[in-house]
C-alpha cells in the first residue's frame, strides 16, 4: 500500500514538473526575438517603427513613414542584414513587417477616429480612410479579430451610416411631385415618412454617435423640412396655375366650386397644420389661398354676368 502511495506521489510531482517545463517552453516561444536582438539594423528599424505610434498628426505623414520604413526593411532583407542565416533573415523581416503594420494600423485608427470626432469631415480624409481601410484589410498581416477586426468593422459601420444619411439628404433635396391632374394629390404620407426619418437621424441614437458630429450632415438634415416644403409649394403653384380660368368648362358657379375650387382649396389647406415646422408656412399658405380665391372671384363674376344676360 505504501509503495502504491509513493508511486502516486512521484507521478503527481512528475506531472507538475512537466507542466511547469511546458509552460516555460511556451513562454520562451512567445518571446519576441526582435526585442532581444543585438542586430544594429534591427534595433534602428524598431526605434523607427515605435515612433510611428507617437509622431505624426495627419494621414499623409503617417503613411509616408510607413512606406519609408517598409522600404528600409526590404532593403536590409535583400542585403541579408537582418539575420546571421537565411532563415533568420527571413524571420526577422516578417517580424519587423508585422510590427510595422501593427504600429501603422493603430495610428491609422487613431487618426480616423480623430476625424470622426470633429465637426468637419473633409472629403479627402474620408476618401483616404475608405481606400486605406480596404488596403490594410487586404494585406497579409491583417488579423480579422480582436483590435484590428473590431476597428475596421466600426469604421465600416460609421462610413455606411454616413453614406446612408448623405443619400437620404440627397433624395429629400431632390424630391419633387409635379403631376397636376385634378385627381392628383401631393404624396403627404411619403413626405411625412421622410420628415420622421430625418428626425430619427438627428436623434443621438448609438448608431449615430459619430455621424452626429458632422456639421455637414446636421445642416443637411435640418434643411430637409424646408426642401420638402418647397416641393409641396411648387406642386400647389403649378396646380393653381394650370387650373386657373377653367371655370368656363363648368355650367354654374356652384358646379365650379364643388368640382374644382373646393378640391384644390382643400389641398392648400393641408398646410394649416404646418407639418413641416418651417417659419414661412403661414405666409405661403396665405399667398396660395389669395391666388386661388382670386380665381373663385373671377368665376363668380363670370357666372353672375351670364345669369344677368
Amino acid at each position: 500500500m505504501k509503495t502504491i502511495k509513493i508511486i502516486l506521489i512521484i507521478t503527481v510531482i512528475a506531472a507538475i514538473g512537466i507542466g511547469v517545463y511546458l509552460k516555460m517552453g511556451e513562454g520562451a516561444e512567445q518571446t519576441d526575438p526582435i526585442e532581444l536582438s543585438d542586430n544594429p539594423w534591427i534595433k534602428d528599424i524598431t526605434r523607427e517603427i515605435d515612433s510611428v505610434l507617437l509622431d505624426h498628426v495627419n494621414f499623409f505623414d503617417a503613411r509616408t513613414s510607413y512606406v519609408t520604413i517598409q522600404a528600409r526593411i526590404d532593403d536590409n532583407y535583400r542585403n541579408s542584414r537582418l539575420g546571421d542565416s537565411g532563415a533568420n533573415n527571413e524571420t526577422n523581416k516578417r517580424l519587423l513587417s508585422e510590427r510595422l503594420y501593427a504600429a501603422y494600423f493603430r495610428k491609422f485608427v487613431e487618426l480616423t477616429f480623430q476625424v470622426f470626432q470633429h465637426t468637419e469631415w473633409k472629403t479627402d480624409d474620408l476618401r483616404f480612410i475608405r481606400e486605406e481601410s480596404e488596403r490594410l484589410q487586404s494585406m497579409t498581416y491583417f488579423v480579422n479579430k480582436d483590435y484590428q477586426g473590431q476597428s475596421v468593422k466600426e469604421i465600416d459601420n460609421i462610413l455606411k451610416k454616413y453614406d446612408e444619411i448623405v443619400s437620404f439628404i440627397s433624395t429629400c433635396k431632390g424630391f419633387s411631385f409635379l403631376s397636376s391632374g385634378l385627381s392628383d394629390r401631393f404624396p403627404i404620407s411619403d413626405v411625412q415618412a421622410k420628415l420622421s426619418q430625418a428626425s430619427r437621424y438627428r436623434n443621438n441614437s448609438p448608431e449615430n454617435d459619430y455621424v452626429k458630429n458632422c456639421t455637414r450632415l446636421r445642416e443637411g438634415l435640418n434643411e430637409i423640412p424646408q426642401s420638402l416644403f418647397r416641393a409641396h409649394i411648387k406642386y400647389l403653384d403649378k396646380k393653381i396655375f394650370e387650373w386657373s380660368y377653367m371655370y368656363f368648362n363648368y355650367n354654374s358657379h356652384a358646379d365650379y366650386v364643388n368640382n374644382l375650387y373646393r378640391p384644390i382649396k382643400d389641398e392648400i389647406d393641408v398646410l394649416e397644420n404646418n407639418m413641416y415646422g418651417v417659419p414661412n408656412n403661414n405666409d405661403e399658405h396665405r399667398r396660395l389661398l389669395e391666388t386661388w380665391s382670386a380665381d373663385n372671384k373671377r368665376a363668380y363674376e363670370h357666372f353672375s354676368k351670364r345669369t344677368t344676360n
